[in-house]
C-alpha cells in the first residue's frame, strides 16, 4: 500500500483517530480564555460561544460566536506525532507541535471574538492587529494557565521572536520584508509567498506585548494595560478600528515614562516597530557589591546597536533573586547607538541576587545576545 505523498513511510499504527478523547480539553480551554479575556479586554457581546472541530488539519477558524479547531488539536499527541508531515501549520518547519501551535491554537482562535470580530480593522493595514492581537492574547492564555512553568509563556516569546528573524527557503527573514502595516503585500514571489504569515501574526503580537511590558507597574501590576484594552474594545466594538485608532488609545493611557518626546505622543515606538523595521541588539553587563548599610548594590552598563540615532527603548532589568523568584528592578531608557551606565542601591535587599538580566520575558522585540 502506497503512503499518502509526504507521509513518512514507516507511520505505524494510528488507531482510531478519534477526536472524542479531546472534546473536555477544548472546551475547558474556550472557557478558560473567556474569561480571562473578559478581565483584560471587557466582554464581548455574543451571548454563547461554541467550539467545534474542521476537517482542515492546519489551521483554525473564528466567526461571531462560533470557533472552528483544527481536526488534528483533537488527535493525541501520539497520533499527530504518526501522521508526521501531513499536518503543516501555518509555519513550515514541522515538529509533532510546530513553535508550539497546538498549545495555543484554541486561546489564539477565541481570542478573534475580540480580535477581529468585535473589534474589526479597516482594512489590510490595520490586519496585524487582529491576527497580532489574537496571537499575545494566546500568550496571556500560556502565563497564567502555566504559572507554575513560566517556560511555556518565556517559550512562546522565543519562538514569536525565532519565526521572525529565520530565514526561508528562499533566504529572507520576515521581520526585514516590511513594516506590519503592508499586510499581506509582503508576499511575493521573490521571497517565497510565506513573509506575510511569519510577519504579521509573531510582529503584532509582540507591539502588543511590548506596549503591555511598558505600562506594567510594580503596584498595580496589569491595571493600566487592561484598562487600555478595555477601553478600545469599547469605543470600537460593532466597527472597524485603524492603526491610528489603536495609537491614539496607547497615548491616552500611557504611562509617564512612555513619553519619552514628553509630547504624550507614542511615534517613537510606533515609528520603530509598527511603520518600521527596526531591530536593535543588546549588551548588559551587571556586577553587584555591598552598600556601607549592608545593602546589595548593582552597578552595570548597558549597550543598545543595530539602530539608527533617533532609536529608542525602555529595556526592562530584571533580578533573580536568592530564592528564584524573579524580580522587575526597573526600566532602563537608551536612546541610538549608546551605552548607559548606572549604580543603584538595592534598599533593604542583603543578600546578594543569583544575577541580574534584561528582556527576561522578552520585553523588547531585538536580537538574540
Amino acid at each position: 500500500m502506497n503512503s499518502p505523498k509526504g507521509l513518512n513511510e514507516n507511520v505505524g499504527a494510528l488507531g482510531n483517530m478519534s477526536t472524542v478523547v479531546l472534546d473536555k480539553k477544548a472546551l475547558a480551554e474556550a472557557e478558560i480564555s473567556v474569561r480571562m479575556y473578559s478581565d483584560f479586554f471587557g466582554p464581548i457581546p455574543y451571548k454563547r460561544l461554541q467550539v467545534t472541530q474542521q476537517t482542515a488539519t492546519n489551521f483554525g477558524q473564528s466567526w461571531p460566536g462560533l470557533v472552528y479547531l483544527p481536526m488534528t488539536y483533537l488527535f493525541d499527541t501520539t497520533t499527530r506525532h504518526q501522521l508526521g508531515n501531513m499536518i503543516r501549520t501555518h509555519y513550515p518547519t514541522f515538529t509533532d507541535d510546530p513553535y508550539g501551535y497546538f498549545s495555543v491554537v484554541a486561546p489564539h482562535e477565541v481570542a478573534h471574538q475580540w480580535w477581529g470580530h468585535t473589534v474589526g480593522f479597516n482594512s489590510y493595514r490595520d490586519q496585524w492587529m487582529s491576527e497580532g492581537f489574537a496571537d499575545m492574547s494566546a500568550s496571556i492564555y500560556l502565563q497564567y494557565v502555566y504559572a507554575k512553568e513560566p517556560q511555556k509563556y518565556i517559550k512562546f516569546w522565543n519562538d514569536e521572536r525565532q519565526v521572525l528573524l529565520e530565514r526561508n527557503k528562499a533566504g529572507f527573514r520576515a521581520i526585514d520584508s516590511g513594516p506590519v502595516t503592508m499586510g499581506y503585500r509582503v508576499a511575493n514571489s521573490r521571497e517565497g509567498f510565506d513573509s506575510y504569515r511569519r510577519l504579521i501574526y509573531p510582529k503584532g503580537a509582540y507591539i502588543l506585548h511590548m506596549i503591555r511590558q511598558m505600562m506594567w507597574d510594580r503596584q498595580s501590576g496589569d491595571q493600566r494595560f487592561k484598562e487600555t484594552m478595555r477601553d478600545f474594545v469599547t469605543t470600537y466594538s460593532g466597527s472597524a478600528a485603524t492603526t491610528e485608532d489603536f495609537k491614539a488609545m496607547v497615548e491616552k493611557h500611557m504611562s509617564p515614562a512612555m513619553d519619552v518626546d514628553k509630547n504624550h505622543k507614542m511615534d517613537w515606538f510606533f515609528n520603530e516597530y509598527v511603520y518600521g523595521t527596526a531591530l536593535p541588539s543588546y549588551k548588559f553587563e551587571p556586577s553587584f557589591g555591598k552598600a556601607a548599610n549592608g545593602d546589595v548594590t548593582i552597578s552595570f552598563k548597558l549597550t543598545q546597536s543595530g539602530v539608527d540615532k533617533n532609536f529608542v527603548m525602555l529595556v526592562p532589568i530584571y533580578l533573580e533573586l536568592a530564592n528564584g523568584n524573579i524580580a522587575r528592578l526597573g526600566s532602563a531608557t537608551v536612546g541610538g547607538n549608546y551605552t548607559v551606565q548606572q549604580n543603584i542601591t538595592l534598599n533593604n535587599l542583603k543578600e546578594q541576587p543569583r544575577r541580574a538580566m534584561i528582556n527576561y520575558y522578552y520585553d523588547v522585540l531585538a536580537s538574540p545576545n
